[in-house]
């Protein structure tokens, strides 16, 4: 026992200094997020009519253009219909993708004043690529591949980071022996800064043995 106590003090010491640097480290994160949120907030409106917004284009199905079978499947499924018109109900709206970015990086880089605007254009982005996600996995789930594709890849090509979205163009790409595009998926989800790239890279890479 007397062995054992000179070490068991040791060890509450060792303890206690670890307590307090870790309390110490985190004031001094809260203490420089506070200065930095003061600093944002008094940053003054910036034009932001030149960011990189996402438009909607001609070229997806379209309901009544000729598309007998896109037509007849989504007159047929009210779930399908509804993510159709959500993503054309987008159409006039703007839609930024700002995933990974905080509210203070937006604030520091465009403004406090455009906040409430850009939080809006982020969430058109997100409300997007849901629909775009939901609509394309149905569609496979119906044989329509053709059209699943076209939505698909125009998801990819917005930066979306739904995992079905991935995973369901690839399954299209596989079937076909698309490898190489499936190759060029797992590049496109390597640069996400959203917790959900690790997975996706998971299962193409699953994909690719």
């Amino acid at each position: 026992m007397h062995f054992i106590l000179p070490y068991f003090i040791i060890l509450i010491i060792i303890l206690q200094f670890a307590i307090k640097r870790s309390s110490r480290n985190h004031k001094s994160r809260n203490q420089q997020f506070l200065e930095r949120e003061s600093r944002a907030n008094q940053v003054r409106r910036k034009d932001i009519s030149n960011l990189n917004y996402i438009s909607i284009p001609d070229n997806l199905p379209l309901i009544n253009s000729g598309n007998e079978t896109f037509n007849q499947l989504l007159s047929n499924n009210s779930g399908m219909m509804r993510s159709y018109n959500t993503i054309t109900g987008l159409k006039d709206k703007k839609i930024l993708n700002l995933t990974g970015i905080s509210n203070t990086e937006l604030k520091l880089s465009y403004g406090a004043a455009n906040l409430t605007e850009l939080t809006e254009y982020d969430d058109n982005f997100t409300t997007l690529i849901k629909a775009i996600a939901s609509l394309g996995h149905a569609l496979i789930d119906n044989n329509d591949t053709a059209d699943a594709l076209s939505f698909l890849e125009y998801g990819i090509s917005i930066g979306s980071d739904i995992s079905s979205n991935y995973i369901d163009l690839a399954i299209i790409y596989a079937a076909t022996d698309r490898f190489d595009d499936i190759r060029k998926l797992k590049e496109k989800a390597g640069m996400l800064k959203s917790l959900s790239r690790d997975n996706i890279i998971e299962q193409l890479n699953n994909m690719l043995k």
